[in-house]
């Protein structure tokens, strides 16, 4: 027990030992594919190194760009109905609502589209310290 509690000790002191809390006007806000999002966990506003969260909103009526990331991504929602699209050509989907959680892979194309009249919240966390997306282009 006494090694494995250094070994930890250990490990604790080159990943960084202090805790960060994110207060709200401290977010970071991306809008770059439909959604309204405050970064709380991210390398950058905590120096998380391997994973990141955030709360959204997918405002009333919107659908977000299909696009993809290369990292898994995992969704629960708090408030509201949303029907998530996914695939290469988005013909399937699945409708989720407040309480459900949802598990996209890696690579996975999808786009969600609120079905209602008030805004879907989420929590989203990944196993990334950064957002990256790529927007599918509709032309293609």
């Amino acid at each position: 027990m006494d090694l494995l509690f250094k070994i930890a000790q250990e490990t604790s002191s080159r990943m960084g030992t202090e805790l960060v809390v994110v207060h709200e006007p401290d977010r970071i806000i991306d809008t770059q594919h439909g959604f309204i999002r405050g970064w709380g966990v991210t390398s950058t506003n905590t120096g998380a190194k391997h994973i990141s969260m955030a709360y959204g909103v997918l405002p009333p009526g919107v659908r977000a760009q299909a696009h993809y990331h290369p990292f898994e991504t995992a969704l629960y929602i708090v408030a509201g109905k949303v029907r998530v699209f996914w695939g290469e050509t988005q013909s399937e989907y699945e409708d989720v609502v407040a309480g459900d959680f949802i598990y996209i892979p890696a690579w996975v194309i999808h786009s969600p589209m609120n079905l209602e009249s008030t805004p879907m919240e989420y929590v989203v966390a990944r196993n990334a310290p950064e957002e990256v997306a790529f927007i599918v282009d509709k032309a293609a």
